[in-house]
Protein backbone atom coordinates (compact mmCIF):
# COMPACT_ATOMS: atom_id res chain seq x y z
CA UNK A 1 0.00 0.00 0.00
CA UNK A 2 1.19 3.66 -0.67
CA UNK A 3 2.12 5.46 2.26
CA UNK A 4 4.83 7.60 3.91
CA UNK A 5 7.00 7.56 6.03
CA UNK A 6 6.07 10.50 7.77
CA UNK A 7 2.73 8.78 8.49
CA UNK A 8 4.05 5.60 9.48
CA UNK A 9 5.47 7.39 12.24
CA UNK A 10 2.75 9.22 13.01
CA UNK A 11 0.31 6.50 13.56
CA UNK A 12 3.27 4.79 15.62
CA UNK A 13 3.30 7.67 17.76
CA UNK A 14 -0.33 8.08 18.01
CA UNK A 15 -0.80 4.78 19.47
CA UNK A 16 1.96 5.47 21.71
CA UNK A 17 0.33 8.26 22.79
CA UNK A 18 -2.98 6.92 23.57
CA UNK A 19 -1.68 3.92 25.70
CA UNK A 20 1.18 6.17 27.29
CA UNK A 21 -0.02 9.91 28.15
CA UNK A 22 3.09 11.23 29.21
CA UNK A 23 5.23 9.60 26.23
CA UNK A 24 7.86 12.03 24.61
CA UNK A 25 8.89 9.84 21.46
CA UNK A 26 10.69 11.71 18.43
CA UNK A 27 9.42 11.00 15.11
CA UNK A 28 12.29 10.54 13.40
CA UNK A 29 13.44 8.18 15.98
CA UNK A 30 10.32 6.05 14.95
CA UNK A 31 11.76 6.37 11.61
CA UNK A 32 14.59 5.14 11.67
CA UNK A 33 13.51 2.00 13.90
CA UNK A 34 10.49 1.22 10.48
CA UNK A 35 14.11 1.71 8.55
CA UNK A 36 15.76 -1.16 10.61
CA UNK A 37 12.41 -3.32 11.27
CA UNK A 38 12.18 -3.46 7.35
CA UNK A 39 15.86 -4.14 6.59
CA UNK A 40 15.54 -7.27 9.40
CA UNK A 41 12.15 -8.14 7.28
CA UNK A 42 13.93 -8.59 3.99
CA UNK A 43 16.71 -10.69 4.93
CA UNK A 44 14.53 -13.09 6.97
CA UNK A 45 12.49 -13.55 4.03
CA UNK A 46 15.47 -13.69 1.67
CA UNK A 47 16.80 -16.47 3.73
CA UNK A 48 13.87 -18.38 3.97
CA UNK A 49 13.77 -19.02 0.19
CA UNK A 50 17.31 -19.80 0.06
CA UNK A 51 17.49 -22.21 -2.68
CA UNK A 52 13.79 -21.47 -4.15
CA UNK A 53 14.57 -21.07 -8.09
CA UNK A 54 12.66 -17.71 -7.75
CA UNK A 55 14.53 -16.26 -4.95
CA UNK A 56 13.86 -12.43 -4.54
CA UNK A 57 12.89 -9.68 -3.12
CA UNK A 58 9.54 -8.12 -3.74
CA UNK A 59 10.16 -5.57 -6.04
CA UNK A 60 7.99 -2.91 -4.04
CA UNK A 61 10.94 -2.38 -1.95
CA UNK A 62 13.12 -1.01 -4.53
CA UNK A 63 13.09 2.36 -5.91
CA UNK A 64 15.56 4.27 -9.24
CA UNK A 65 17.67 7.31 -7.60
CA UNK A 66 18.00 8.93 -10.94
CA UNK A 67 21.28 10.94 -12.11
CA UNK A 68 23.20 10.12 -10.32
CA UNK A 69 26.99 11.53 -11.25
CA UNK A 70 29.72 9.80 -12.40
CA UNK A 71 32.60 10.84 -11.04
CA UNK A 72 36.55 10.58 -12.07
CA UNK A 73 39.09 9.52 -9.25
CA UNK A 74 43.13 10.69 -9.74
CA UNK A 75 44.38 7.20 -11.16
CA UNK A 76 41.37 7.60 -13.77
CA UNK A 77 38.88 5.47 -12.56
CA UNK A 78 35.27 6.42 -13.12
CA UNK A 79 33.19 5.62 -9.66
CA UNK A 80 29.44 7.25 -8.51
CA UNK A 81 29.17 8.14 -4.85
CA UNK A 82 26.11 5.44 -3.29
CA UNK A 83 23.08 8.11 -3.06
CA UNK A 84 22.04 5.91 0.24
CA UNK A 85 22.79 3.44 2.62
CA UNK A 86 21.24 -0.20 1.46
CA UNK A 87 20.43 -3.60 3.18
CA UNK A 88 23.15 -5.77 3.92
CA UNK A 89 22.21 -9.24 1.84
CA UNK A 90 24.70 -11.54 0.69
CA UNK A 91 23.07 -12.41 -2.70
CA UNK A 92 23.37 -9.35 -4.36
CA UNK A 93 19.99 -7.95 -4.58
CA UNK A 94 20.58 -4.96 -2.93
CA UNK A 95 20.97 -3.15 -6.37
CA UNK A 96 18.50 -4.30 -9.01
CA UNK A 97 19.87 -2.33 -11.78
CA UNK A 98 22.45 0.38 -12.66
CA UNK A 99 22.36 1.99 -16.17
CA UNK A 100 21.55 5.09 -18.11
CA UNK A 101 18.45 6.64 -19.81
CA UNK A 102 18.43 5.30 -22.84
CA UNK A 103 18.03 2.03 -21.70
CA UNK A 104 21.79 0.28 -21.42
CA UNK A 105 21.93 -1.70 -18.25
CA UNK A 106 25.13 -2.19 -16.31
CA UNK A 107 26.49 -6.04 -15.64
CA UNK A 108 27.56 -6.55 -12.20
CA UNK A 109 30.99 -8.00 -11.34
CA UNK A 110 33.07 -9.30 -8.79
CA UNK A 111 33.78 -6.63 -6.11
CA UNK A 112 37.52 -5.24 -7.18
CA UNK A 113 37.18 -6.45 -10.63
CA UNK A 114 39.60 -3.58 -12.21
CA UNK A 115 42.37 -5.39 -10.64
CA UNK A 116 41.46 -8.82 -10.76
CA UNK A 117 40.85 -8.87 -14.48
CA UNK A 118 43.42 -5.71 -15.65
CA UNK A 119 45.35 -6.94 -18.61
CA UNK A 120 43.16 -9.96 -19.36
CA UNK A 121 40.76 -10.36 -22.48
CA UNK A 122 38.10 -10.82 -19.82
CA UNK A 123 38.29 -6.94 -18.52
CA UNK A 124 36.38 -5.81 -21.46
CA UNK A 125 33.21 -7.34 -21.03
CA UNK A 126 32.98 -7.54 -24.59
CA UNK A 127 32.19 -4.09 -24.69
CA UNK A 128 30.03 -3.79 -21.68
CA UNK A 129 30.26 -1.89 -18.58
CA UNK A 130 30.65 -3.53 -15.29
CA UNK A 131 29.96 -1.95 -11.71
CA UNK A 132 30.46 -3.00 -8.27
CA UNK A 133 29.86 -1.78 -4.72
CA UNK A 134 33.18 -0.24 -2.48
CA UNK A 135 32.71 1.11 0.43
CA UNK A 136 30.35 4.09 -0.07
CA UNK A 137 30.81 4.15 -3.82
CA UNK A 138 29.82 1.89 -6.88
CA UNK A 139 33.00 1.55 -8.93
CA UNK A 140 32.73 1.06 -12.51
CA UNK A 141 34.57 -1.53 -14.56
CA UNK A 142 35.48 -1.03 -18.80
CA UNK A 143 34.15 2.81 -18.40
CA UNK A 144 36.42 5.07 -20.72
CA UNK A 145 36.60 8.61 -21.44
CA UNK A 146 35.07 7.68 -24.63
CA UNK A 147 31.65 5.62 -23.10
CA UNK A 148 31.49 7.26 -19.92
CA UNK A 149 27.90 8.54 -19.09
CA UNK A 150 27.73 11.82 -17.10
CA UNK A 151 24.80 10.22 -14.40
CA UNK A 152 23.51 7.06 -14.05
CA UNK A 153 20.27 5.44 -12.75
CA UNK A 154 20.27 3.01 -9.69
CA UNK A 155 17.29 0.87 -8.63
CA UNK A 156 18.33 0.30 -4.96
CA UNK A 157 16.50 -1.74 -2.28
CA UNK A 158 14.83 0.92 0.21
CA UNK A 159 17.14 3.92 -0.26
CA UNK A 160 15.65 5.35 2.90
CA UNK A 161 18.26 7.79 2.54
CA UNK A 162 17.59 9.35 -0.24
CA UNK A 163 13.72 9.39 0.33
CA UNK A 164 12.05 12.37 1.60
CA UNK A 165 9.48 11.67 4.87
CA UNK A 166 6.63 12.98 2.90
CA UNK A 167 7.89 10.70 -0.73
CA UNK A 168 5.01 8.17 -1.09
CA UNK A 169 6.82 4.65 -0.50
CA UNK A 170 4.96 1.02 -1.70
CA UNK A 171 5.11 -1.43 1.42
CA UNK A 172 2.84 -4.56 1.14
CA UNK A 173 -0.11 -3.84 3.88
CA UNK A 174 0.86 -7.64 5.77
CA UNK A 175 4.53 -6.18 6.08
CA UNK A 176 3.81 -2.93 7.03
CA UNK A 177 1.49 -4.15 9.93
CA UNK A 178 3.68 -6.41 11.17
CA UNK A 179 6.41 -3.55 11.18
CA UNK A 180 4.26 -1.17 12.74
CA UNK A 181 3.40 -3.79 15.15
CA UNK A 182 7.23 -4.84 16.10
CA UNK A 183 7.98 -0.92 16.39
CA UNK A 184 5.10 -0.13 18.52
CA UNK A 185 5.83 -3.24 21.31
CA UNK A 186 9.40 -1.80 20.93
CA UNK A 187 8.36 1.34 22.70
CA UNK A 188 5.94 0.14 24.57
CA UNK A 189 7.94 -1.79 26.71
CA UNK A 190 10.39 1.09 26.82
CA UNK A 191 7.67 3.62 27.82
CA UNK A 192 6.00 1.14 30.60
CA UNK A 193 7.30 2.90 34.59
CA UNK A 194 8.70 0.12 36.51
CA UNK A 195 7.35 -1.10 39.44
CA UNK A 196 7.76 1.14 42.66
CA UNK A 197 10.08 -0.29 44.85
CA UNK A 198 10.24 -0.84 48.21
CA UNK A 199 12.91 0.56 50.80
CA UNK A 200 12.81 -1.92 53.48
CA UNK A 201 14.82 0.77 55.82
CA UNK A 202 11.72 3.54 55.86
CA UNK A 203 10.80 3.32 59.69
CA UNK A 204 7.35 3.09 60.49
Amino acid sequence: MLTTQAKIAEQIVLRLNQDNSDSSVDDREIMLSVHQVIAVWIRNQLYRTKGDEAQEVDGAFYYTIDDVPVLKNRKGKYYAVMPSTSVSLAFGVDIKRVGTDNGIGFVPVQNGFNDLFAGLASSSLEGQIGYFKAGANLEFANMTGSNNPKTVNIEMLIPFDSLDEDDQINIPADVLSDVMDNVYEKYSQSLKKPLDEVNNNIEN
